[in-house]
């Protein structure tokens, strides 16, 4: 098929076009372009509203390599627009680029609009000399008219909204806690512009909502993977991008045309009465997070298991020799007397998952020259690693999960912690949280650059994990909640939610996954909790189908926090009670009541004005 379609486009490459627009339109939408002597989308009409900006903006932008190193950034007016046909319910634009002294080459832009499609598709291809490549495609770039207190949402963890941008870029890197999803809205009192790749791989690529005059312009970029471009110089974007305008809010949007890609997707198939996830799992309605082991340590987590009673999860940090966030990946040996934390704690009815990473190596770690770690990081395209610094000030160094060095490591040290120390699950950090880089490795079994090969690595190693590591009644969780993992968790901790002044948090990820998966907490927990501040935490998570706390028991149970330890309790016993909503029950949205009810201002939650509903 693709062959087809680049023969017929090529065939078009330099040929003269009549002067008038060209026009697709079925029963849910109506886009014409204009047929000049530039690319110009002249009206993009939806239920009756025409979201066209005024000025189009360039619809695209590539990054190109070339056997000597050429490295040209181009764009639309650096190529020769050759104008745009229909063929039956497709409009195809042509650009021609001049590379290696021909103009054989050219830029395809193809938008389709069947008539079952509910809103337009536009796809993306290149053709290019022997031994050129795509190195990143920007694309598609759609400008849409800003109305008046107009508000953009990503899917920054639980969902962000911000008011629509006059200048600068608002942007979200999927799949990660900043994208967990692929997709971001535009909503008024008009409607809401919907704008979403359909990529059923989850390859690594960029959302970006920017102002610009008296219009937004909605873009996606990625970082091309080499396999991209074949051996006949054809490149091609693998998924199709679509754009929609509706009249309704930007909830029942999101559950209109994003919920039925997301049910598509192998990570998204499945609700939670279908996946094999273990039974305490769903029913840990309360979490804490103890720190350290120490006797004060294992007091308090006594103390919790007692107050909460039997079932709660023990998200456990610094259980290991070394330092946090330091000598990564090498734990053992468990501080001492740890194993035994762990029986007590299980024997009393809680549920124990130490925390790992999944992500870093320290190369200052004896294990990296042991184990050749150089073999298993990600490289740069010039060679060098990716190295990331967090507040233990060690450099950590990014490993590529397509590893099997890697993934390796991985399967011993869940085994290790399940089997040597006894626990019923492991927390594994960043998995589903840290963005993919591209990865240059030569000696890797991906093709360079991005692409979907980081999601599928992963999702390689944690399925091999879960059939040859891990036993009926074992769990394994991860941070944040980048979809395309859902699938491979227990659960997803949902912790790097923003909240800001001048952004809101909103309950995008349950309006779509709420019985999909199973997923705990709202936000990292300040350090003064007794004003108001955990309380809010705590009714948030509930009302959003959180799973509950995810505190350190020594900073809960003193004596000033009283009333919010008692609070957590009375809130955990009421989902105790109803598991048959929490697990696997839809998530339909917020309701505000009405009335004269009291108000709090609750301290990092004001939200200015900028929210303004007409």
């Amino acid at each position: 098929m693709k062959g087809l379609l680049i023969l017929a486009l090529a065939l078009t490459c330099g040929l003269a076009y009549a002067q008038e627009d060209i026009v697709l339109e079925n029963e849910h939408a109506r886009i014409v372009f204009d047929e000049g002597n530039q690319f110009q989308i002249k009206s993009f009409v939806m239920e009756g509203v025409d979201i066209a900006a005024s000025k189009t903006t360039p619809p695209w932008e590539i990054e190109l390599l070339g056997p000597r190193g050429e490295n040209p950034v181009l764009k639309p007016w650096m190529s020769v627009y050759d104008g745009g046909e229909k063929k039956n319910d497709t409009a195809q634009f042509t650009w021609k680029l001049l590379l290696e002294g021909s103009t054989d080459y050219c830029v395809f832009m193809s938008v389709s609009l069947k008539p079952e499609m509910e809103m337009p598709e536009f796809d993306f291809e290149v053709t290019l000399p022997e031994g050129w490549t795509v190195m990143t495609a920007e694309y598609p770039r759609i400008a849409v008219k800003r109305p008046e207190w107009a508000q953009v949402i990503l899917s920054a963890a639980f969902g962000t909204m911000y008011s629509a941008p006059t200048s600068g870029w608002l942007s979200s890197e999927y799949p990660s806690c900043t994208g967990s999803m692929q997709m971001t809205m535009m909503t008024s009192s008009q409607g809401t512009v919907f704008f979403s790749t359909r990529d059923k791989d989850a390859s690594q690529k960029v959302f970006s909502v920017g102002g610009e005059g008296d219009g937004c312009i909605f873009r996606q970029k990625t970082i091309a993977s080499a396999a991209w471009t074949d051996e006949f110089g054809i490149f091609e974007l693998p998924w199709s991008t679509v754009m929609g305008f509706t009249r309704d809010g930007w909830e029942d949007t999101a559950l209109k045309w994003y919920r039925p890609f997301a049910l598509s997707t192998r990570w998204g198939a499945k609700d939670l009465k279908e996946r094999e996830i273990a039974p305490w799992m769903k029913k840990s309605d309360v979490w804490l997070r103890p720190v350290g082991v120490t006797e004060q340590t294992m007091a308090a987590v006594r103390k919790g298991i007692e107050f909460f009673g039997k079932g709660i999860g023990l998200h456990w940090y610094q259980w290991h020799h070394n330092a946090f966030d330091t000598d990564y990946p090498d734990y053992f040996p468990e501080k001492e007397g740890f194993r035994e934390m762990v029986a007590e704690s299980q024997k009393l009815g809680a549920h124990v998952t130490p925390y790992i990473n999944g992500r870093l190596w320290d190369t200052g770690n004896h294990t990296y020259d042991e184990m050749n770690g150089k073999d298993a990081s990600c490289r740069k395209r010039d060679g060098t690693l990716y190295t990331e610094v967090y507040g233990s000030k060690v450099i950590n160094t990014v490993t590529c999960p397509s590893s099997p060095i890697w993934q390796h490591f991985q399967d011993s040290l869940n085994y290790r912690i399940l089997n040597e120390l006894g626990t019923h699950g492991v927390y594994i950090d960043q998995i589903g949280a840290a963005k993919g880089e591209a990865c240059y490795a030569p000696n890797h079994s991906h093709a360079p650059g991005g692409g979907a090969w980081w999601h599928l690595s992963y999702r390689q190693m944690m399925e091999n994990m879960r059939s040859n590591v891990y036993k009926p009644g074992q769990a394994v969780t991860t941070e944040e909640n980048a979809e395309c993992y859902i699938d491979l968790f227990d659960m997803m901790l949902v912790v790097n939610s923003p909240h800001v002044h001048y952004m809101r948090m909103v309950p995008l990820f349950p309006l779509i996954y709420s019985d999909r998966c199973i997923y705990s907490g709202f936000t990292y927990i300040p350090g003064k909790i007794n004003d108001g501040t955990f309380d809010y935490i705590t009714m948030k998570s509930l009302l959003w189908g959180s799973q509950l706390g995810w505190i350190d028991p020594i900073t809960l149970f003193r004596e000033e926090n009283a009333a919010q330890a008692e609070f957590l309790r009375e809130l955990g016993a009421f989902r105790k009670g109803h598991h048959d909503i929490f697990e696997g029950g839809r998530f339909m949205g917020e309701f505000v009541p009405g009335g004269d009810n009291p108000e709090k201002d609750i301290p990092g939650y004001r939200y200015t004005q900028i929210f303004h509903t007409p």
